[in-house]
């Protein structure tokens, strides 16, 4: 059955279209059928050194009809948040303390915090990771916020299934799962779950293609960031993957993202939607 979701339920991610700057990038957005977009702290910094005031990037998204959501990177909700093997370059995309994260929230007006696990593998027991995230769940109540884990695959936090213990644990009503398909075929599927997991607890759906495996001579990093393809392209098994979700009832909110060089190259909003939502929408229709 095709899986029908309406422009508030499809999510622009910042990394299809950071190349473009904000007021583009959202008239953008919303010509391509996507009701809401996501932010990092990087971007909102960047924007505002552009000249635009907190009261200006909130307009021109609410005169766009796009909602502000999703800020992410959330990588500081652990102390030692960031592995000291990280490559340099991404350190400062991490970087971003507790106090910074929720008054960007604030003066974004977003609804929801997307943690990551960058630490190091094996600096944290679930029972650690699960005290430090309820603690921010309590605090992120305070502001209406959402809190969101997602496994990255070279990060210290990379599974699926260590986000749902984590979650399951701490027991809080306002957390859920971001899921990446590149991600989760990257670093091991746990099919197995999507059954015992309760529908609803997949807050969105990240769709991304590219190869199985990290090709020789780049980091796992640089593959994710740079060198990912449009949905259709690659090797991930999407449609699979895809199945097996909205099986269980998790699918009722995607989008494509797509960190890619190539479509930095692009120069327009209209055309890096161009390129990434036509495999969206495709495998949409073919579920």
């Amino acid at each position: 059955m095709t899986v029908n979701l309406g422009a508030n339920s499809r999510v622009m991610w910042l990394a299809n279209i950071r190349s473009v700057p904000y007021r583009e990038r959202i008239e953008a957005t919303a010509r391509a059928g996507y009701g809401c977009i996501s932010t990092s702290p990087r971007d909102y910094e960047a924007t505002r050194a552009s000249g635009l005031s907190d009261a200006d990037i909130r307009a021109i998204a609410a005169d766009n009809g796009v909602k502000l959501s999703y800020l992410d990177p959330f990588a500081t909700w652990v102390p030692d948040a960031i592995s000291p093997d990280e490559e340099p370059g991404i350190v400062p995309y991490l970087d971003t303390s507790p106090d910074e994260m929720f008054r960007i929230a604030e003066a974004l007006q977003v609804d929801r915090l997307h943690f990551v696990g960058a630490y190091k593998a094996g600096r944290y027991s679930t029972a650690e990771l699960t005290e430090h995230f309820a603690r921010m769940c309590d605090r992120a109540a305070q502001s209406g916020l959402k809190c969101l884990i997602e496994g990255i695959a070279m990060w210290g936090l990379s599974r699926m299934d260590e986000a749902w213990d984590i979650i399951k644990n701490a027991g809080r009503a306002n957390t859920g799962i971001i899921f990446d398909t590149w991600h989760y075929a990257r670093v091991g599927r746990t099919d197995e779950l999507f059954a015992e997991i309760p529908p609803g607890t997949f807050d969105t759906i990240q769709i991304a293609d590219g190869t199985l495996t990290c090709p020789k001579g780049r980091s796992v990093a640089q593959d994710c960031l740079f060198h990912r393809v449009p949905i259709g392209e690659g090797e991930i098994p999407n449609l699979e993957i895809l199945k097996l979700l909205h099986a269980h009832g998790h699918i009722t909110s995607a989008g494509p993202e797509i960190f890619s060089a190539v479509n930095d190259s692009i120069g327009t909003g209209d055309g890096i939607c161009a390129r990434v939502s036509p495999g969206f929408e495709r495998i949409l229709q073919q579920l």
